[in-house]
């Protein structure tokens, strides 16, 4: 409840029971784990957690970006080759740098792994954020991720055991 609860105050947190367990404080001392989870302490560690890595995702996709744009701009017939077969650049980093360069068709070469990519961690849509436009994401046949809370009722579809 306490995931769902942060979720639904901001969307933008993903409702990842694991991540939010393992956002938790870890101590020495035995205490009760249903407590700590529970309460409003959880939520902040979770949501102060997500903030966190989505800085840090959002960091390594702007390096990544600046090398492909870099690349992408020396050009040459194999560039989509050589930007794959670099090791310090991701799917998605190449994805956007392509849309960014205006690269539909080098973009389109990273779509299928960008969508991977985000399959993996969706995270990175929030990352992206002021990198690429919305609506230029690549999540396949599916869309733009709309945030639960504005599709669905929850209060409504709670069921309890």
């Amino acid at each position: 409840m306490c995931l769902w609860q942060a979720h639904v105050e901001d969307p933008a947190l993903p409702l990842d029971s694991e991540l939010f367990v393992a956002s938790q404080a870890m101590s020495g001392q035995l205490t009760d784990p249903w407590a700590d989870l529970a309460g409003v302490e959880a939520a902040r560690r979770y949501q102060f957690q997500v903030r966190r890595i989505v800085r840090r995702l959002r960091r390594e996709l702007r390096r990544e970006i600046t090398r492909a744009e870099k690349r992408i701009d020396e050009g040459g017939r194999l560039i989509g080759s050589s930007l794959a077969q670099d090791g310090r650049l991701s799917a998605l980093g190449c994805f956007i740098a392509a849309h960014r360069k205006g690269r539909a068709d080098l973009a389109g070469r990273f779509a299928s792994a960008a969508l991977e990519q985000h399959r993996a961690c969706p995270l990175y849509q929030s990352a992206s954020l002021g990198l690429l436009p919305p609506d230029c994401y690549p999540l396949g046949a599916s869309g733009p991720v709309v945030p639960a809370a504005a599709t669905r009722d929850f209060k409504k579809s709670i069921v309890l055991n």
